[in-house]
């Protein structure tokens, strides 16, 4: 079933199986008191709900559980523990050590110990970011959709595959999270190992809907500011660069300079480890496209 799905797909049968697992995990979101609670956001929100926006691999789970007002800080680090327990459900787990404390949880999944390697996902819950906006959406396994497609609903029954519905950061803040990364990774110094964010970048800025939403100064002014207060508050606990002020204008004029011979040797060989495509991306237009972006942030005063 992987290796037709991933024929059919044209993407890599690893990809298959992690999608599967990455599914699996969300269903048991879906199925749990912390539905309501939990907002998935990142790259592997892009690939499973905004089909076609993305083309790469990507196997996180990233999270942002909204607490309750009133919660204290003991409170909310049981809560997301809890969660952390429901979602993982049956897989089988390891402890991020060094990415755990009261307000975010980080662990390991997979679920067969002989394809640990193959399987393996990153489940990452925090409760530092304001996950605003977001919206319900919904989605399927890639196996559930070559399925479908074959028209073989007995063994969509026999193997249980079903839709699942979580709230999803919605693509325009996604996009502006991916613009305010660029930034952060160049400051920081780590931007050729990163690069992955520019290839977001460059992809969504290209879908209408972004697009229109570039248009709506008022609406980009808002979810420009919600994302540099969001990040100044969770990058306070964080060791960032000082050179990386986050509420700062984006002016990427001042650091242009980081998109370096290293980060473009990167990007450019990002076809041979990380997408589904074996097309070598254009530098010269995302050099381009965060031109016009940053002349965009700037008409708004940002």
């Amino acid at each position: 079933m992987i290796e037709l799905t991933a024929q059919r797909r044209h993407i890599p049968s690893d990809a298959v199986r992690k999608d599967y697992f990455i599914t699996l995990l969300l269903k048991n979101l879906s199925d749990s008191e912390f539905v309501d609670s939990i907002v998935f956001k990142g790259g592997t929100s892009l690939s499973k709900c905004y089909p076609g926006s993305i083309e790469r691999f990507s196997e996180d789970i990233d999270l942002t559980y909204i607490p309750e007002a009133g919660l204290s800080t003991k409170q909310i680090n049981k809560e997301l523990k809890a969660a952390e327990k429901v979602i993982i459900g049956r897989g089988k787990s390891e402890l991020v050590i060094d990415e755990r404390n009261d307000r975010n949880k980080s662990s390991y999944v997979w679920f067969t110990d002989e394809f640990r390697n193959l399987e393996r996902i990153k489940l990452e819950i925090g409760s530092s970011v304001r996950p605003h906006p977001y919206e319900r959406k919904t989605m399927k396994s890639s196996i559930q959709e070559f399925l479908e497609s074959i028209g073989e609903t007995d063994a969509i029954a026999e193997y249980e595959l079903r839709e699942v519905t979580v709230n999803v950061l919605d693509v325009e803040r996604t996009f502006i999270d991916k613009v305010m990364s660029v930034k952060r990774h160049a400051l920081s110094g780590t931007l050729s190992s990163k690069v992955r964010h520019i290839y977001d970048v460059v992809r969504l800025y290209q879908l209408p809907e972004i697009q229109q939403f570039l248009q709506n100064k008022i609406a980009l002014k808002s979810i420009v500011r919600i994302t540099k207060e969001t990040d100044a508050a969770y990058l306070e606990k964080r060791k960032i660069s000082d050179q990386f002020d986050p509420t700062a204008a984006y002016d990427f004029q001042s650091w242009k300079e980081h998109f370096s011979k290293d980060t473009r040797k990167s990007y450019e060989l990002l076809h041979t480890s990380l997408l589904y495509s074996d097309t070598m991306q254009n530098w010269d237009e995302a050099l381009a496209f965060f031109e016009q972006i940053g002349e965009l942030l700037q008409e708004i005063g940002e």
